[in-house]
């Protein structure tokens, strides 16, 4: 598997055990405290404890999300929506939308084009072999030009001088005397 993908798998999966163990503590359902207990209700006169339940809640969510989109793949679909994505979750999509734009920083079709981009990146690594306008189709792009955007964006240069870049890197590692 990919460095990049088990990283990313690691630190989801860290992350949404943080968060369910702060919604959890917050709740009053931790297991220091005791089980079988009923959860005290949320304290209505101390704002921070509603805003901490949301936020584990909203950090659960996003969390979710990531794990959905490494699992599944859905940005490999080039007409996927917003709107599917809150289908799958469970949630709606401004609920959602605005959980992607506070965790990841990015709207929608950034966050979209960022799991493309990786996975094009993936797929290189695999076979060096595939060009540029191969890799856009591949990996759910609608045009080259929507990919190589995107690509900038997120790795700061150019799929064509990074797929050379990673052509001459792995040259290297075969071309080196023992």
């Amino acid at each position: 598997m990919n460095l990049f993908l088990m990283a990313a798998v690691v630190l989801s999966a860290l992350a949404a055990g943080a968060g369910v163990g702060l919604f959890l503590l917050r709740r009053g359902q931790a297991a220091a405290q005791g089980e079988g207990r009923e959860a005290p209700p949320p304290d209505k006169e101390n704002p921070n404890s509603l805003l901490l339940e949301k936020a584990a809640l909203d950090q659960f969510l996003y969390d979710r999300c990531c794990q959905y989109m490494m699992d599944r793949r859905p940005f490999l679909v080039e007409t996927y929506q917003l709107q599917d994505l809150a289908r799958a979750l469970f949630t709606n999509k401004l609920y959602l939308s605005q959980t992607i734009n506070r965790f990841s920083g990015k709207n929608f079709r950034q966050y979209v084009n960022y799991y493309r981009v990786m996975y094009a990146m993936e797929l290189f690594r695999e076979n060096m072999g595939l060009r540029v306008n191969e890799l856009s189709g591949l990996s759910g792009f609608h045009s080259e030009s929507s990919f190589v955007r995107s690509f900038k964006r997120v790795t700061g240069i150019i799929p064509s001088h990074w797929c050379a870049f990673e052509r001459r890197k792995s040259q290297a590692k075969y071309k080196r005397k023992p």
